[in-house]
């Protein structure tokens, strides 16, 4: 039987999924965790052959493995290899333990993502320089080096930039600096002991942020992909504006996007990986932003789910079996992701929404994340325009 370790399998929430798929797949999937097992999702419990708690705050300042803190993490995985045998996969399906995935990885013997693939998908700065090498556009950008360096780069570029940790998760500690006084309280304020990428903010009327998003298979060539647009971008969501976004439709998808999604995934070189590649468009250019080498996003796959008609916890789990996939996409909808906040009067109550909306609301529950709002819906729709309507509905405010 194939052994699959899931380090932190209790968090995000939705990944439990993969637990599941993956055991009716026949692999024991093992988990690895800092959360005691009553405090587990009881499906999730079910599905684990075992769960071994232990201790994964093994960083060291900026996501640097600490070895002394390590070591009990990589004691508890030899200890579920000795017992099982040898693991054929270990993933954590998210991307702040990305390294710590890999030194297991490493150390293991076990296929996938080492200790050196990583760079390329932490560091916005070798990001960019992978983007450039695929034929992708990307924003002008440079590491801080000096107050100096930081004022020059900040005034040749329009006056409005963005600084952000060069390796970092997210939006986290990222930055929009419009004024010198910005500029320089936020260089004397940074961490000198790790470097940030500063970029030219990309501004315009016609602004647009996609998402390119699936996985890919043994060959490095995705298995499926699908789209998504996004009403802002996640700094101006970090600033106070809810979160919305959809899927495209395959024929809505813009050529010069699925081009450089394409280009972008050879040149990153996953395999077996999932990946959510972010660009920017504007006036018909799209510039790489960057890739996160793990599913999208807490209710992405549900709404990939429900726009394709798949499971794409399954497919995974097909695939890590040695099934060799040939997907088709049955369905081609549209699902909306749109967040509420607590603190705001809307027009519809919660009740009325669903009254009204019941049969295109595939899903909704609470959230816990500045970023995805404290409340979600997800809209599914026929079509943009009946999307965009229901999304108005749920955003409305009263007068």
């Amino acid at each position: 039987m194939n052994n699959f370790i899931m380090l932190s399998p209790q968090y995000p929430p939705r990944l439990r999924f993969f637990a599941n798929r993956l055991k009716a797949r026949g692999f024991n999937v093992l988990g690895v965790g800092d959360a005691d097992w009553g405090c587990l999702d009881e499906n999730l419990r079910a599905d684990l052959a075992e769960y071994c708690k232990t201790g994964l705050a093994c960083y060291a300042g900026n996501e640097e493995i600490d070895p002394e803190r390590y070591a009990s993490v990589l004691s508890t995985a030899l200890y579920l290899a000795d017992k099982y045998g040898p693991p054929s996969y270990l993933e954590s399906f998210n991307e702040w333990w990305l390294p710590l995935d890999a030194a297991l990885r490493q150390d293991l013997g076990i296929p996938g993502l080492r200790p050196a693939d990583l760079p390329r998908l932490l560091r916005k700065s070798v990001m960019k320089e992978k983007f450039r090498q695929a034929g992708v556009a990307v924003v002008e950008g440079e590491i801080v080096t000096t107050l100096a360096a930081l004022l020059a780069f900040f005034e040749r570029s329009g006056r409005d930039i963005v600084a952000k940790p060069d390796r970092g998760v997210g939006a986290s500690d990222t930055r929009r600096i419009r004024t010198r006084e910005e500029a320089e309280r936020f260089f004397g304020g940074r961490n000198p002991a790790f470097p940030y990428y500063i970029e030219k903010f990309i501004s315009g009327p016609g602004r647009e942020l996609f998402s390119f998003d699936g996985f890919t298979g043994a060959d490095g060539e995705p298995v499926f992909f699908t789209s998504h647009f996004y009403c802002d971008g996640i700094l101006e969501v970090v600033e106070g504006n809810p979160l919305s976004y959809h899927n495209l439709r395959r024929d809505e998808i813009p050529a010069g996007l699925k081009a450089a999604g394409l280009a972008a995934l050879k040149a990153f070189g996953l395999k077996k990986n999932f990946f959510h590649i972010e660009f920017f468009r504007l006036d018909g250019i799209c510039y790489g932003l960057e890739i996160n080498a793990r599913p999208p996003g807490v209710l992405t796959l549900d709404m990939i789910n429900h726009s394709k008609g798949i499971d794409c916890w399954d497919l995974y789990a097909r695939m890590c079996a040695g099934e060799k996939l040939d997907v088709k996409l049955p369905l081609d909808k549209v699902c909306c992701y749109a967040a509420r906040v607590f603190d705001r009067p809307y027009l519809l109550s919660h009740e009325e929404l669903l009254a009204r909306f019941g049969g295109e609301i595939v899903l909704h529950m609470p959230m816990d994340s500045k970023v995805m709002g404290d409340y979600a819906y997800l809209v599914l729709t026929e079509n943009q325009e009946r999307r965009a309507e229901i999304l108005a509905a749920i955003s409305e405010l009263r007068g």
